[in-house]
């Protein structure tokens, strides 16, 4: 009897999939992904399209160069430009120097023979909200050192999607100098400068308060890097750790306060240190390094934040450790095709100069 039942489950399973999982309306067709970030971030924005992989056929869509693009900010014409990054039939990118402000709104649509039309839009965000913010620099182990950012900010009551990173910029200045063996005198070269700047990994992200009852849990996401068409310094590898603060009632004085911990890759103060040469000598080296931190703030549109998270969500899961992440863009505005058209608004803190840590 057993037997029998679950011949019949498996029976009614096959039907539902049958049912459910029809994708042969999908087999052999070919859509549009459209990518469309405008921010305050850029000097130049890039408008990219790429032709979708189909479930059957062609394994190499071809992207037709008569596509037609056209952006409306606040309900005027954009003008954007073919850029020479563009891949013939694959890649089309568009640029333009438009300097996006907060409050434009943004309307895309492109036209692409043999796929129709595809369209999204978005809003620019207003800056993060009003905010103070400190940074103590503590000793976590011999070796280990924490930088803990305490930002406190406004809270609309609203639903806010909000990101924060700490960018580190260190001045350094090396010397080396070769002991005389008779003398036992340091002879000294000449003092080395260089620079180093660099967004750091944030290693969590903990709210005092609670972000609210129904907030998401923070992730750590790069703004740069899915738009890598745009800006992206090499230097900057850092993420940002984004959160949601769901709307509800504000907290006591209408302020919230979260604090991001980041590992800090150098610290101010002056290291002497020696080292032994091949035929005996001794050398000596002197490394003096000031630091100084930035805090930078983003501000996503609803679609931005969505979009990056989902990318996150995507990518570390469990059934991504397997080979298993889905194949396809797990969030998407893009009526008719696939992709997102998003925003988001950075602003910096002026720079601050901790001191020393023994």
């Amino acid at each position: 009897m057993k037997r029998l039942f679950a011949l019949f489950v498996s029976i009614v399973a096959l039907a539902a999939c049958d049912r459910y999982f029809d994708i042969s309306d999908q087999v052999g067709k070919s859509t549009v992904w459209m990518s469309f970030m405008p921010s305050n971030d850029y000097d130049t924005t890039f408008f990219c399209l790429q032709a979708t992989t189909p479930l059957a056929g062609a394994t190499t869509p071809v992207l037709t160069r008569d596509e037609q693009v056209e952006v409306l900010v606040n309900g005027t014409p954009l003008a954007m430009e073919k850029s020479g990054r563009s891949v013939p039939d694959k890649l089309q990118y568009y640029a333009t120097t438009y300097a996006f402000k907060p409050g434009d709104k943004v309307e895309a649509v492109a036209t692409v023979p043999g796929t129709g039309s595809v369209s999204a839009s978005c809003e620019v965000p207003e800056p993060f909200p009003a905010y103070t913010w400190k940074a103590t620099l503590a000793r976590r182990s011999e070796n280990e050192f924490i930088l803990y950012t305490d930002i406190d900010y406004a809270d609309s009551g609203e639903g806010e999607y909000l990101g924060a990173e700490v960018i580190e910029y260190c001045e350094i200045y090396g010397q080396m100098g070769m002991e005389d063996p008779e003398t036992g005198e340091i002879l000294w070269g000449e003092t080395e400068a260089y620079t180093h700047t660099q967004a750091m990994y944030p290693s969590a992200l903990s709210d005092s308060e609670g972000l609210s009852a129904g907030s998401e849990d923070p992730v750590s996401v790069y703004p740069r890097y899915y738009n890598y068409y745009n800006v992206l310094e090499s230097s900057w590898n850092g993420k940002v750790q984004i959160w949601y603060d769901a709307p509800g009632a504000a907290p006591a004085g209408g302020r919230r306060q979260v604090t991001l911990a980041t590992h800090p890759n150098y610290r101010s103060g002056v290291m002497d240190y020696s080292s032994n040469g091949d035929d005996g000598e001794i050398f000596h080296h002197r490394v003096e390094r000031r630091c100084k931190y930035q805090l930078v703030l983003y501000r996503f549109s609803e679609s931005c934040y969505k979009y990056l998270k989902a990318q996150y969500n995507s990518t570390i899961s469990d059934f991504s450790e397997l080979g298993l992440a889905p194949a396809s863009f797990v969030y998407t505005n893009v009526k008719g095709g696939a992709g997102v058209c998003g925003s988001y608004t950075v602003s910096a803190s002026d720079w601050l100069e901790l001191p020393p840590v023994d």
